[in-house]
């Protein structure tokens, strides 16, 4: 019976945690070039212009420790490179993830040498909203007068198609069939 709850405990633990996970997406910065001084000075610009950062998303800052740092600072601190006023610490042990809790833009630099003058420095912009938003949605009608008929009777887009049941049956669905599957085995 113990070794029931056990695999059970374990089976609820990792749905939570894919669970929390699935709102989010962590963005390995750089890439496989990873948190270093790049050759491009503007390479971390043309990376983050690439993507779309969202509220509870998490940067993934790989590198060495002893090597290079971590530093979020304001605007003007990331213009001058500058660790002077910079928010919270600074991250000298790698590999670091930092979640992005608040939107708006988010400056980060290294503060290793001249490695920010080198262009080792990243801005990222934070929506609001899931990483997960369907990417489905209808577009606006390219019509540049309404129909007749669409302004005494206007119509509602179908909802979005979806390939995957609600989060909460899904797991549901998975815990019921573990236990039963343990259950045989264990019996």
């Amino acid at each position: 019976m113990a070794k029931i709850w056990y695999y059970y405990s374990a089976a609820v633990a990792f749905l939570f945690l894919h669970s929390s996970a699935a709102a989010q997406t962590m963005h390995v910065v750089g890439d496989t070039t990873a948190w270093t001084v790049p050759s491009d000075p503007n390479f971390y610009a043309t990376w983050a212009s690439s993507k779309t950062f969202h509220l509870n998303d998490v940067l993934s800052f790989e590198f060495t420790t002893g090597q290079h740092d971590v530093v979020e600072v304001p605007k003007e601190s990331y213009d001058s490179c500058s660790d002077d006023n910079k928010i919270g610490n600074t991250i000298e042990t790698g590999p670091y993830n930092h979640t992005l809790n608040k939107t708006g833009t988010h400056y980060f630099i290294c503060s290793v040498g001249q490695h920010c003058n080198n262009g080792q420095k990243l801005s990222v912009n934070v929506v609001s909203g899931s990483s997960t938003t369907p990417s489905n949605a209808p577009s606006p009608s390219s019509s540049s007068s309404p129909s007749p008929s669409s302004s005494s009777n206007p119509q509602l887009p179908p909802p979005p198609a979806s390939a995957a049941p609600p989060p909460a049956l899904a797991a549901g669905s998975f815990l019921i069939t573990l236990s039963f599957v343990l259950g045989k085995l264990v019996l």
